[in-house]
């Protein structure tokens, strides 16, 4: 469901994105045992690297020890200017928290900073994922831990639902290339790779971190009728608002362009034949028809710095 986006609206990086769906990313049971898994309580101070509204660290203060200390850093300025709303709900819990602009790939803090530095879904949207994680790994203190949590996002053209079920081969092939086009596209124009979480594991070794622990999140969110769970509806508000990637300078027409003529004469052709893909989604869903168990690939890869 990728369509062409408007950018006469102003909106911050992965905003479409940033909306109740979101808070029902992870199951707490999940969490409790990485948060045990981890010791995250005998950490007091984090870094959330790209970290938009604050989502993840939102999640992971309430594991750390006591008094905790809770930085963000974000180069999109709209998240920069939220910084009062995003600070009250750390005040609310006695934390400490700061929120700088800056690049991840230049982080704007002193070696050996923070117990805990974390990312999630930042790695599939930079240009050099390697230099990020070497930044992550100099602002964390020896025997700290670092946390990046990243998709591969191919998957979901593969994965199948009531509607889908017998689609024909050369359907789901178009799928599969749309899907592999637009992240070469979105690669080569230096917007990041959308299945980088594949690699994290590898990128974290040749940087030297220790005890490398790759885990699978668990949270599949099952659409089934009637659809009447607080995250069925907040999912279903989700697809609503469409799933295309774009930023102010970039959208899926430019990584189809920057592919060349053969990758773009198939994205206008896929364009025309399943421009309706979300429309009949939601007809099935209105009319009770539409099921999927809703898996997706989530890679949890911890580590430790050396000390």
């Amino acid at each position: 469901m990728k369509f062409k986006s408007s950018k006469t609206k102003r909106k911050g990086h992965s905003e479409d994105f940033f909306g109740t769906y979101r808070d029902y990313w992870w199951n707490k049971g999940f969490l409790d045992l990485l948060a045990k898994r981890l010791e995250l309580s005998r950490h007091h101070s984090l870094l959330d690297v790209g970290c938009g509204q604050c989502h993840w660290s939102r999640l992971l203060v309430n594991y750390m020890g006591t008094p905790a200390q809770v930085s963000g850093v974000d180069n999109d300025r709209k998240w920069a200017r939220e910084e009062a709303a995003i600070k009250a709900y750390f005040e609310q819990k006695g934390v400490e928290f700061d929120l700088q602009k800056g690049d991840a790939h230049q982080l704007p803090y002193e070696d050996d900073s923070f117990d805990l530095v974390t990312c999630q879904t930042l790695l599939i949207h930079v240009e050099d994922p390697e230099l990020v994680i070497e930044e992550m790994l100099r602002v964390l203190k020896p025997g700290g831990t670092i946390l990046c949590v990243e998709p591969n996002n191919l998957v979901q053209s593969l994965t199948k639902s009531s509607i889908s079920v017998d689609d024909p081969i050369d359907e789901i092939l178009d799928h599969v290339k749309y899907a592999l086009l637009f992240e070469k596209g979105k690669k080569k124009l230096g917007q990041g790779d959308n299945s980088v979480g594949d690699l994290v594991p590898g990128m974290l070794a040749e940087a030297g971190v220790e005890n490398i622990d790759v885990r699978l999140s668990d949270k599949a969110i099952a659409m089934y009728p009637p659809y009447d769970t607080d995250e069925q509806i907040a999912t279903m508000e989700q697809w609503r608002k469409g799933s295309s990637w774009s930023t102010e300078e970039f959208n899926d027409y430019d990584y189809f362009k920057a592919m060349g003529p053969e990758a773009f004469e198939f994205y206008e052709e896929y364009q025309r034949r399943y421009s309706n893909k979300g429309e009949r989604i939601m007809r099935y869903i209105n009319a009770h028809k539409y099921h999927a168990a809703g898996g997706a690939l989530m890679y949890v890869v911890s580590g430790t710095k050396p000390d």
